[in-house]
């Protein structure tokens, strides 16, 4: 009987651990819903962030691929700095409804691709954040299990801290000029650190990546005013090279980075130009950081009216990589470095492959290289590295006092490297 109730205790334990370590992501869970985005709602080019109290809001808004009514609705999860779910409960973090239907919706028209877009903007009438930190909603069907048919990550900070935050293309690990280094400095406004080593917490994101993510990493030196960050191996990041671009508006020509649009039952397809390795040099172009923005030039409605393409994707290469594979890379993908972003080498064309369903727009992508083995995934072997591309560092501060149940967004800040 004590051998079956230990074997019972422990497969509680873990079904509990397994829980608690679910990390959310901004991605869909369903082949049926797509164009999944999460931005400000005055400006697709901002991240999912806003400041506590203010007028601002969070759009969230993603297409079901049916013309097929669903009762959606959505719950909000309050997470700590790592995207875990946190230790408060739902009247803690929300004021209002704890779940909510998804009530603006539109059915497509004048398209060979039915779909429903639908939309839903944070805070409402229905709902309110008390909380700063890290929030995820998730969207399910009413009529379903239940389960979460996508999931939209995004963020309330309170404007705690001054941060101050700069880049250089002079590293403490090379000559060759192909890094860029950032120096922070973190001052605390309107309180005081107690233990800052131990309160305070950092993530930094380069162009909105989780691959290379900064989230580990100690002050270089602490004063009674502000914590500094500089000469750190962990702040350099790959400078990369400016995103690649391609244009689906209008199935009538081809657009940017198309060679070609032919109709093949049931779909709209663009083939891409065949795309070599960017080796060479610097490349510039004005990009939009791995972003894309769903438009046509066919109708007046972008949301309801813009069809899906399959868009195929090509980069020649002789022989595959005998170490690691090829990845795509952006918001097209959902960042998401996995199955559905992993190209597959064709050896009778001698080329990496991918064919993705993309609704009408305009998108930025970048190809990157993984190893078999695990490490970080680079841009060293695909796209090249250059001191000069434009990219864009966010920085996070978290603060958890002694004795604090969840981590507190106290700071935030953008900073668009230009050189």
């Amino acid at each position: 009987m004590k051998q079956i109730l230990l074997v019972l205790s422990f497969l509680f334990i873990s079904a509990g651990l397994t829980l608690q370590a679910k990390v959310y992501r901004s991605s869909s869970h369903s082949e049926q819903i797509r164009s999944l985005t999460v931005h400000h709602e005055n400006d697709w080019q901002q991240v999912p962030v806003i400041s506590m109290g203010s007028d601002n809001h969070i759009l969230i808004s993603f297409d079901e691929l049916s013309h097929d009514y669903k009762r959606y609705a959505y719950r909000i999860i309050h997470c700590n700095k790592d995207w875990t779910r946190s230790d408060l409960n739902e009247l803690e973090y929300l004021e209002g409804f704890l779940e909510n239907d998804v009530e603006d919706y539109e059915q497509s028209y004048s398209t060979l691709t039915l779909y429903t877009h639908y939309q839903i903007t944070l805070p409402n009438d229905n709902v309110q954040l008390k909380c700063s930190g890290n929030y995820a909603l998730e969207v399910y069907d009413k009529d379903g299990s239940g389960d979460a048919l996508l999931t939209a990550c995004f963020m309330v900070f309170e404007n705690k801290t001054g941060i101050d935050v700069s880049v250089t293309a002079s590293t403490d690990i090379d000559f060759e000029k192909t890094h860029q280094q950032l120096r922070l400095e973190v001052r605390p406004v309107g309180f005081s650190f107690q233990q800052p080593e131990k309160e305070i917490s950092l993530t930094i994101q380069q162009n909105r990546r989780f691959d290379n993510e900064i989230n580990q990493i100690e002050p270089s030196y602490v004063n009674t005013d502000k914590l500094v960050y500089e000469h750190r191996k962990e702040l350099i990041f790959d400078a990369g090279n400016e995103y690649r671009r391609f244009e689906t508006t209008s199935y009538k020509h081809s657009g940017i980075g198309v060679y070609k649009v032919a109709f093949f039952k049931p779909f709209y397809n663009a083939e891409l130009f065949p795309e070599e390795p960017r080796l060479g040099g610097y490349i510039f172009d004005k990009d939009q950081n791995g972003r894309f923005l769903i438009h046509n030039t066919d109708t007046e409605s972008d949301n309801a009216s813009s069809d899906y393409f399959l868009v195929h994707f090509s980069y020649p290469m002789e022989n595959p990589f005998l170490d690691g594979g090829i990845y795509l890379n952006g918001d097209l993908v959902e960042n998401r470095l996995e199955s559905s972003s992993k190209m597959l080498y064709n050896f009778e064309n001698k080329a990496y492959e991918k064919t993705l369903l993309l609704k009408q727009g305009s998108y930025n992508y970048q190809y990157l290289f993984r190893q078999t083995s695990g490490g970080k995934p680079t841009l060293l072997r695909t796209e090249g590295s250059y001191w000069q591309t434009e990219n864009e560092y966010h920085i996070y501060v978290y603060y958890r006092p002694i004795g604090g149940r969840y981590d507190q967004l106290i700071g935030f800040s953008e900073l668009k490297t230009t050189f």
